[in-house]
C-alpha cells in the first residue's frame, strides 16, 4: 500500500485576502503528515496566526517518526507561539486560528485538533466527520437546547469557544484505523460550510482519480457560493 495526497487552497469567490494556510508532507518513515489551518476572521493577524500554526507544524523534522504526544506538542507550540507574537505586537492582540493536524500511516491515523476546521474519514464509501467543532453553539445542539437547523441561521453560528490563541486551550485528540481505499479530508469552513455532506460524499467516493476528486470538491465549493477562503488536503490509502 501506500498514500498518496492532494492539497488546495483558494481564496473563493467573496474575500478580499485567503486567511487559511495548509501543509501535507512525506516523512522519511513513509508516514503523511497533513495540517489545514483558517485564521479567526473579524480580529486582527488571523492570516498571520494560521501561518504560525503551520509553521509549528512543520517544525517536525521530516525525520521524525512522530508518535500522538509529539503531534499534542506540536499543538501547544503553535499556541504559544500566537500568544508570544501578540504579547509581542499590540496590532495582533486577539488574533487565532483553528488547527486540524493529521499523521497517517497506511493502516492507521491520529490527529490533534482545534477549533471549526475537520478532519473526515471515508470507509467503504461512508463519510464521517471524526472531529467535533469547537463551536458556542455545539454544546447548545448536544444539549437539545437548539436543533442543527436552527443552528445554521443562528446569530452565533460561527463563534468558536476553543482557537489557537484564545485563552481557553483543551486540544481535542483521536485516532483510527485505516483500510486499503480509506481516504481523509482535512478541510476548513469554506468546504464544509458549503458544500452537503452527501455531495462529499459522492465525490470522494466516485472511481476516479485523487486529483480530481480535489478538483470536484473545490469546483462545488465555488459554485455553492464560495463565501469564504477554502482550503483542504485529502489523503488516500491506496
Amino acid at each position: 500500500m501506500s498514500l498518496l495526497f492532494e492539497a488546495v487552497t483558494h481564496i473563493g469567490n467573496k474575500r478580499q485576502s485567503n486567511e487559511d494556510r495548509y501543509f501535507a508532507r512525506k516523512q522519511d518513515d513513509g508516514s503523511l503528515l497533513m495540517a489545514v489551518a483558517d485564521g479567526v476572521g473579524g480580529m486582527p493577524g488571523g492570516d498571520k496566526a494560521a501561518g504560525l500554526a503551520i509553521q509549528a507544524v512543520a517544525a517536525a523534522g521530516i525525520g521524525e517518526k512522530l508518535t500522538p504526544e509529539r503531534l499534542f506538542q506540536l499543538v501547544v507550540n503553535a499556541h504559544d507561539s500566537i500568544l508570544h507574537q501578540a504579547a509581542e505586537h499590540s496590532r495582533m492582540e486577539g488574533m487565532g486560528t483553528t488547527l486540524t493536524v493529521a499523521v497517517v500511516r497506511e493502516d492507521a491515523v491520529f490527529w490533534g485538533h482545534v477549533g471549526d476546521s475537520r478532519l473526515y474519514i471515508l470507509h467503504a464509501g461512508t463519510l464521517r466527520q471524526v472531529t467535533t467543532d469547537h463551536r458556542f453553539l455545539t454544546s447548545m445542539i448536544e444539549h437539545g437546547d437548539i436543533t442543527e437547523e436552527e443552528a445554521k441561521n443562528h446569530p452565533l453560528r460561527n463563534m468558536l469557544d476553543q482557537c489557537l490563541g484564545c485563552s481557553s486551550l483543551e486540544p481535542e485528540q483521536g485516532h483510527a484505523v485505516l483500510e486499503s481505499g480509506d481516504i481523509l479530508l482535512l478541510c476548513t469552513d469554506g468546504l464544509h460550510e458549503e458544500v452537503p455532506h452527501n455531495a462529499v460524499e459522492g465525490i470522494l467516493s466516485a472511481d476516479i482519480p485523487l486529483k480530481q476528486k480535489a478538483d470536484q470538491l473545490l469546483d462545488a465549493s465555488l459554485n455553492a457560493g464560495g463565501r469564504d477562503n477554502i482550503t483542504f488536503v485529502v489523503g488516500e490509502v491506496a
